[in-house]
């Protein structure tokens, strides 16, 4: 379209100046399908033609008040008789259709057309859930006369009225139908929201309505640890009393004393409450001096209920502990080198305790290890097994590229779910499971 937009500018003066409505020889026509033109629907356009046209005729919706640029364009690509679709303007108001021969081109024919504006009474949500707690699921209902677009969506909004509709906090499409209802998740945190309706994507906003997520009625919780200052790779046991409004994600979750409060993320470990109402909870110690602590969510990306347990790891696993393990026992398990998810990304929470196993590889070449990656039995025994060997390859990458190992003191391998040490029914047997090892080669 470079062409047609120097065409313009060009020839706008002649273009304005006629004022019948067919401007060219041939015999062509406009017909708009589309009835009550609404503010950014698909606008059904039929194009008769006597004869045929250049391949890239076009037809274009142009804004009368902004210098006569079109707004949006379709090919009509030599098509006898055939029906194009153009997106509505989102702003309501007169706009002008125009038949183009080619590209660029003459104007064969020119058609005005009206677009509409939606009244906010003209549709109706209402929010069917009485309810609606922090992440939680909850319902709406929106009614209306009028077939919505395909790309109509509904979107949750902070309070405050965005000066851009990309700031919305999730949504969902209502596609071409007069009555619906939506499953919505609600924000993470308590407070006042915004259900705000638009006409496509993007879209002209029809109608918003203010919503509340509510506090968690969560009475009685709580959790405690068994004391306040571990050894590292201890084990720590979390007691816990929930309740049954608590969802199905509710979990505790292990966090550096510096975490952030307003954020779910970076956590170290963590565990869900299965059961919900009661239960007992294992993980282990970081492998690092520090402070650290414990925090329990609602629901998978929170909000975080009661405040933090904070406890404290009085040493480190250095790299004299690890060749010790090592010469002693032939390999060493740890559990201090962490992972995002389902992902072979290593945090950097990890970095002390693998800068730690650099130390012990680069004092004495003569060390050769093998980096072992293990997983739990949940999830598909293939994906398990290549996941544990990409984690062990991370590992090995990380000493090589990082910290300067040599490539011929290591080698890594993955061994999936096939070497458990742990009971993988019981959530703290799975964890045993996952783990990364070291083991003495000769």
């Amino acid at each position: 379209m470079k062409l047609r937009l120097l065409h313009y500018f060009l020839c706008i003066g002649i273009s304005l100046s006629f004022s019948t409505t067919v401007l060219a020889q041939q015999n062509a026509s406009i017909e708009v399908l589309t009835k009550n033109i609404r503010q950014g629907v698909d606008i059904e356009i039929k194009v008769i033609v006597d004869g045929t046209l250049d391949s890239k005729a076009w037809v274009g919706i142009f804004d009368l008040n902004a210098g006569d640029r079109y707004k949006t364009y379709e090919y009509i690509e030599n098509n006898q008789n055939g029906i194009i679709k153009l997106k509505a303007p989102v702003v309501a108001g007169t706009y002008e259709l125009k038949l183009y021969d080619s590209d660029p081109g003459k104007v064969i024919q020119r058609k005005k057309i009206t677009v509409i504006a939606t009244q906010p009474h003209e549709y109706t949500i209402t929010v069917l859930t009485e309810k609606i707690n922090p992440s939680s699921p909850f319902q709406v209902q929106i009614d209306t006369d009028f077939e919505t677009d395909q790309n109509a969506w509904i979107g949750i909004f902070k309070k405050e009225i965005p000066k851009d509709i990309a700031t919305y906090m999730s949504y969902k499409y209502v596609s071409n139908t007069k009555k619906a209802t939506i499953e919505l998740t609600a924000p993470s945190n308590p407070g006042d929201y915004t259900l705000r309706f638009y006409s496509s994507d993007p879209g002209a906003l029809i109608h918003q309505i203010p919503f509340r997520v509510g506090s968690p009625d969560v009475p009685g919780i709580g959790f405690s640890i068994d004391k306040k200052v571990y050894k590292a790779t201890e084990e720590i046991t979390v007691q816990y009393t929930g309740h049954e409004n608590l969802t199905e994600t509710a979990w505790i979750g292990m966090y550096k004393a510096d975490a952030k409060e307003d954020s779910y993320d970076g956590y170290l470990s963590y565990f869900y409450l299965k059961p919900k109402l009661k239960g007992i909870l294992t993980f282990k110690a970081p492998t690092t001096k520090g402070n650290y602590k414990f925090r329990m969510f609602y629901a998978e990306t929170g909000p975080q209920l009661l405040d933090a347990v904070p406890f404290e790891v009085s040493n480190s696993l250095d790299d004299k502990s690890l060749r010790k393990t090592l010469d002693t026992k032939g390999k060493v398990t740890l559990y201090g080198i962490y992972f995002d998810t389902d992902k072979s990304v290593i945090k950097s929470e990890s970095y002390p305790l693998i800068e730690e196993i650099a130390k012990m590889l680069n004092a004495d070449a003569s060390v050769k290890i093998q980096i072992e990656g293990h997983t739990d039995t949940q999830g598909n025994d293939a994906y398990n097994q290549t996941l544990s060997e990409k984690r062990a390859a991370a590992v090995a990458t990380l000493l090589i590229e990082k910290y300067k190992v040599s490539a011929s003191q290591l080698q890594h391998k993955g061994f999936g779910e096939t070497k458990p040490i742990g009971d993988n029914k019981t959530a703290s047997g799975r964890d045993k499971n996952r783990r990364v090892e070291l083991k003495k080669l000769h």
